[in-house]
């Protein structure tokens, strides 16, 4: 037999995956292990019992689960906000790792339930810049909570600014339906209807009924046109009805009975003009009835030549009495006609709806100088961009200044659009020719309600969805992502971070950006670092910003780089890189900038340690943690388990640790060098706790003896605690206790002034097959023994070592030789500690005997 000594001097790569059991060629398995269970890797490479957790509250809110986020004023006022269903907690860390609740909402400003839902908790983003958070989700409309005072806080709906006379919001705004022709009956007021149409080119000014009279009640008209069917008339699509009354008489009312775009039950009433053909302003479906108030002569009904309804407008609920649809998410909706707001009162069907004008529908075009005149001619040029008429609209021009030899009073005034030139222009006819060819007429304004595709609508509302994502980055505030626009980048006016107002794309304007890469990019997140870094359900991007460069409306773009795309888990930074979870939740990838290869590329962090991966929901990353100089990852996985990355890119190392407890780790965040943790205790309590001290127990509460028994009522009320000692010097374990009452008796232990009380965990390491090259080769596969192991401990107590109890060490750093008995073909060294005391290992030498 031969004895060969196989020193282990470093853990500095974590516990790896058991599929590497082969790769005794590598050089991480020579310093990593196959299990490291509730242990740290330190910066030097030895392992470490991790931290207990220090209990700081129970939630006994009625729906329990919390999204946690770190919220930092500055290093004196720093505070954790706990997210959880129609609520949130907001705590004051305060001296001596110590925190206090503050403040509890259950109600906006506006006293309106909190929209959070448990379901999504996890979905959400947040952003902090000051004495504000943002809170974002899809489902809702962003969120301010705003520090009011050193202990009170409030949340509200995000505002943007708007123009003082409050007729203008500086919000971002979206065309939904480019085909469409918006049709505004007015130009000012409440109540005005406004429809959406298409251009058919089909007209039949008679096809529902042929001209015809009636003298006698009821005055019902026969509906006997082309498009009439066995007393009814159905249409392929919505059309509004025209009514060609040429009797003269003025007092002529048509009641038209039938149903609305959508199908619902539609009756409006119609007065003639008298000898002329009106437009009812109203589409209907199917028509089943027309009277008419008196009897009436050389009447016909027909549709137009230019609408069809095009379905737009939501309508949620049912059709109510009134003939709106009252459940409409597009209630309240702002659209812009030109760049005139009008606000959404109510809506009729899917093409048609009233709105509020906040101030004329008028617009200042956007050149100097836009009319150009011919000379002898009295057709005008109109230079507008995008107007989307289509020729005929009536328009009213004010503050035009006389052009051409055409003096003011002759351009001004209501004119007709003679004819379309193309998108961007038009002619008018002045009211006098011109005697010269030129461009003119100043700062000139258009007055309009016709009919026109120059319109759009606000970006985020209920019907559009909300953005998922939010950043601050470059002194911007950015968003990402909505329902109805998922691959959208929105970057508010630099330092202004409520106004969102693109202006003339000056390079203080507000930002508009898409992703438009080939694929529809689902922006889940974004992070600022060198770049406005984004990932996505499928792709990860970003944002370049140029040396010396801030980013601006001129040179903003999108560029995709790498293919894998990101789960529900903030994305966070640590050692130069951007961690996140790939989609499908089995990889953990850092998303750097690679100078040799002029991109980012996304490198998986997690390859060997695969199985310590199972769904992350939570991550959060904390420096100078656990009382090292080293940064760590904590990662909160769906089976309710822990896991821990530390990585050091000069020294190429990362390390990955498993860490449990009794019960289920469910959300984490940090806040500087403290890492909290929420989760759910045997017990079912749901606890606030974080990681604080060398005591073995988790949420443990510290405690002061008082007439033989402790209280603990404020976590436990019965069950059985485990219970660490303290007379002021030493840490003694002291072994399990049963609660009653809230009390533990500790009469027998009066020696000891204060008690720690919580639940013990198991820390375990589980070294690799312990393997090495003979004389004729490898012997990985032999039958084989471990016959001595020479830990080296540091301030360790109460070891055992392959089930062996190492006696006689409290508190012990040195050496220690443990003698060991049996063969196998993959020998290991399992060390485990039960008690809820100390325990690191620097390193350890196995003899093997082969």
């Amino acid at each position: 037999m031969q004895k060969v000594r196989i020193p282990q001097n470093s853990f500095q790569y974590g516990e790896i995956s058991d599929n590497t059991v082969m790769r005794t060629d590598s050089p991480i398995y020579a310093a990593s292990a196959q299990s490291l269970e509730n242990m740290i890797v330190l910066p030097e490479g030895a392992v470490k019992k991790r931290h207990g957790g220090k209990f700081h509250y129970k939630n006994t809110q009625t729906n329990k689960e919390l999204y946690l986020a770190p919220f930092v004023f500055d290093d004196n006022e720093e505070y954790l906000i706990g997210i959880g269903e129609g609520y949130i907690l907001c705590w004051r860390i305060i001296a001596n790792n110590n925190l206090t609740l503050v403040s509890t909402i259950t109600q906006d400003t506006e006293g309106n339930a909190l929209p959070f839902d448990k379901e999504y908790l996890h979905q959400y983003n947040t952003a902090q810049s000051g004495d504000v958070m943002f809170i974002c989700h899809p489902l809702f409309a962003p969120r301010t909570l705003v520090r009011t005072s050193l202990t009170d806080f409030e949340l509200s709906k995000f505002a943007f600014d708007f123009r003082p006379d409050q007729t203008v919001t500086y919000q971002p705004y979206s065309k939904f339906q480019g085909l469409a022709y918006i049709n505004p009956r007015a130009s000012s007021g409440s109540g005005v209807k406004v429809a959406l149409y298409t251009k058919t080119g089909i007209e039949d000014t008679n096809g529902i009924a042929l001209e015809q009279d009636d003298t006698s009640s009821p005055f019902t008209i026969s509906l006997n046109g082309a498009l009439a069917n066995n007393g009814t008339v159905t249409f392929d699509v919505a059309r509004e009805v025209t009514i060609t009354d040429t009797s003269g008489a003025v007092d002529d009312v048509f009641t038209i009975i039938g149903t609305d775009t959508d199908g619902a039950a539609k009756t409006i009433t119609y007065q003639s003009a008298g000898n002329t053909t009106g437009f009812t302003g109203e589409y209907f479906k199917t028509i089943t009835s027309i009277t008419c108030s008196t009897a009436f002569s050389d009447v016909s009904i027909g549709v137009s030549d230019k609408e069809a309804a095009v379905g737009y407008f939501n309508i949620t609920g049912s059709h109510n009495s009134n003939g709106n649809y009252a459940s409409s998410a597009h209630k309240g909706v702002i659209l812009r006609y030109g760049k005139a707001e009008m606000e959404i009162t109510s809506v009729q069907s899917s093409n048609q709806c009233k709105v509020k004008i906040f101030d004329e529908l008028k617009v200042r075009l956007s050149i100097i100088n836009p009319l150009r005149t011919t000379d002898t001619s009295n057709e005008v040029e109109v230079t507008q961009i995008g107007h989307g008429f289509a020729g005929g609209e009536s328009i009213t021009i004010e503050d035009a200044s006389a052009v051409g030899g055409i003096n003011a009073s002759n351009l001004n005034g209501t004119r007709s659009v003679a004819s379309i030139i193309d998108e961007n222009t038009y002619t008018i006819i002045a009211g006098s020719n011109a005697n010269l060819s030129e461009d003119g007429g100043g700062l000139v304004k258009i007055v309009s309600h016709a009919n026109t595709l120059n319109w759009d609508e606000q970006s985020w509302s209920g019907v559009r969805g909300y953005p998922a994502a939010i950043t601050f980055h470059e002194n911007r505030l950015c968003f990402g992502g909505t329902i109805a626009e998922p691959d959208t980048i929105w970057m508010s006016q630099l330092g202004r971070f409520f106004n969102f107002d693109l202006g003339d794309a000056d390079d203080t304007d507000a930002i508009n950006l898409v992703a438009a890469t080939g694929d529809v990019n689902e922006i889940r997140y974004m992070n600022s670092s060198r770049d406005l870094q984004i990932f996505t359900l499928s792709d990860e991007l970003y944002v370049p910003t140029y040396l010396n460069q801030a980013i601006t409306p001129t040179n903003a773009q999108i560029r995709k780089q790498t293919p894998f795309g990101t789960e529900f888990v903030l994305p966070t930074s640590i050692d130069g890189a951007t961690i996140f979870v790939e989609r499908g939740g089995r990889s953990v990838r850092e998303y750097i900038y690679s100078d040799s290869e002029n991109a980012y590329v996304s490198t998986s962090v997690s390859t060997v340690a695969s199985h310590t991966i199972v769904n992350p929901v939570d991550m959060a990353v904390v420096h100078s943690g656990f009382n090292t100089q080293e940064s760590y990852v904590a990662l909160t996985m769906e089976n309710g388990d822990m896991a821990l990355f530390s990585s050091n890119r000069a020294e190429k190392r990362a390390a990955w640790t498993k860490v449990t407890t009794q019960g289920d780790f469910l959300a984490t965040a940090s806040v500087g060098n403290k890492l909290f943790y929420y989760a759910k205790d045997i017990n079912n309590n749901y606890v606030l706790s974080e990681f604080v001290d060398n005591i073995g127990l988790d949420n443990y509460l510290y405690v002061a003896y008082g007439n033989g028994t402790v209280s603990v009522s404020s976590l436990y009320s019965s069950g059985t605690v485990d219970v660490i000692g303290y007379d002021g010097t030493n840490k003694v374990y002291l072994g399990e206790f049963t609660v009653s009452g809230g009390n533990i008796t500790m009469t027998s232990h009066n020696n000891y002034t204060h008690f720690y009380v919580g639940k013990k965990f198991t820390s375990k390491i589980i070294t690799n097959p312990i393997d090495t090259v003979a004389g004729n080769g490898p012997v990985t596969g032999d039958l084989r023994g471990i016959s001595t192991v020479v830990l080296n401990i540091k301030d360790s107590t109460s070891l055992k070592v392959n089930n062996r109890v190492i006696n006689n060490i409290t508190g012990f750093t040195g050496n220690k030789e443990v003698r060991l008995l049996g063969y196998n073909r993959n020998p290991q060294v399992t060390i485990e500690q039960d008690d809820p005391m100390p325990f690191q290992i620097n390193g350890l030498i196995s003899e093997l005997i082969i």
